[in-house]
């Protein structure tokens, strides 16, 4: 912790009251110094306080900066944490369950960046949950903007890991059924981007991946995609694999000049396949008729690198809840101004 900078105090219950409030104030608690104290941690989620995953990610942030912290426990509503200098440059996480690993990934990514550090993680748990990013968005579609940024990232996917095998036990699933991601970052500086024009769609594929369940949920996913989106079958694949308990995840995908878009529908036991891949096609649907670049869920993770670079805009959908919690939080650290200007139908955030 920096001499003389007090701490700040921060009501997770704000805005969307989930747990991007917590990641967001872990992230910038690094990298500016500054301890924090939230409390009503989650409070506008149906089991507030940490779970698993998010105890996951504040470790993960004590352990890259050596922070002191008080209220790291599972149901904790109410957390400080005093960061140190980041002085590792290698972690080894273990969710404990299949917890989502592309948010322990959020929380420790944009910090180790911006110390402009080399760091190896691997993070063990979830690659495939319904309620976070899965791999290929962070992979395909956030980290190419990332490299288009300065920054020099991979993220590797090891082993599949779905959280609760297509629905049998959440996310609490035991060890067989984790994955392991990696991530590496080499020193970089991080600039100002804009991604202000969609352009035409100049490719775009549907992938149906399947752990250790029918192939023939596979083809009733895909000929709903082909049905609904006019997907062509060349464009359609089945990926069965071994390394993982039992999941499913629909994957829809398109690229265009400034970037890609990723939809996933994830299986649960009892949901139809056909109702997996109608809710994917529709949120695909939704993003190719708002005609912008950077979807609903990009928008919000483009937006703490943009901070810290000290600039640049993109042009999107109207503004989540999610994202403009998001806006407030990185407005508790940073003198970084926020303009959303109406463009049409849609909006373009500018940073800086």
């Amino acid at each position: 912790m920096r001499e003389g900078l007090a701490a700040i105090d921060i009501d997770g219950s704000r805005g969307e009251g989930g747990g991007q409030i917590l990641r967001t104030s872990l992230a910038l608690s690094i990298i500016t110094g500054r301890p924090i104290a939230i409390r009503n941690i989650r409070a506008g989620r149906a089991k507030s306080g940490l779970r698993r995953q998010h105890l996951a990610c504040v470790l993960a942030a004590q352990e890259l900066c050596g922070a002191t912290v008080h209220g790291a426990e599972v149901s904790s509503k109410y957390l400080e944490f005093s960061p140190g200098a980041i002085q590792r440059d290698s972690l080894a996480i273990d969710i404990g369950t299949a917890g989502s690993t592309t948010l322990v990934v959020q929380t420790i990514l944009v910090p180790a960046l911006a110390a402009k550090r080399t760091l190896r993680a691997t993070v063990h748990g979830g690659t495939h949950n319904p309620m976070a990013p899965p791999f290929e968005f962070l992979d395909r579609v956030f980290l190419p903007h990332l490299h288009a940024m300065g920054a020099k990232v991979t993220l590797t996917l090891d082993r599949h890991g779905f959280a609760g095998g297509g629905g049998r036990r959440g996310i609490e699933s035991d060890v067989k059924d984790r994955g392991q991601l990696t991530l590496v970052i080499e020193p970089g500086e991080l600039r100002p981007i804009e991604v202000i024009d969609a352009g035409p769609v100049t490719a775009r594929g549907a992938t149906a991946v399947l752990a250790r369940l029918p192939t023939h949920i596979g083809d009733r996913e895909l000929a709903i995609v082909q049905d609904s989106l006019g997907f062509t079958r060349s464009e359609c694949a089945i990926r069965e694999i071994g390394d993982a308990g039992t999941g499913n995840v629909l994957l829809l995908e398109v690229e265009r000049a400034q970037g890609r878009e990723v939809v996933a529908g994830f299986g649960e036991q009892g949901t139809r396949a056909e109702l997996v891949a109608s809710r994917a096609c529709a949120e695909l649907a939704a993003f190719l008729a708002a005609d912008v670049p950077v979807g609903e869920h990009l928008a919000d993770q483009l937006l703490l690198p943009l901070a810290i670079a000290g600039g640049g805009a993109f042009r999107c959908a109207p503004l989540s809840l999610h994202a403009t919690t998001n806006i407030e939080t990185i407005g508790l650290f940073l003198d970084v101004p926020f303009r959303v200007e109406p463009a049409g139908d849609a909006v373009i955030v500018r940073v800086g």
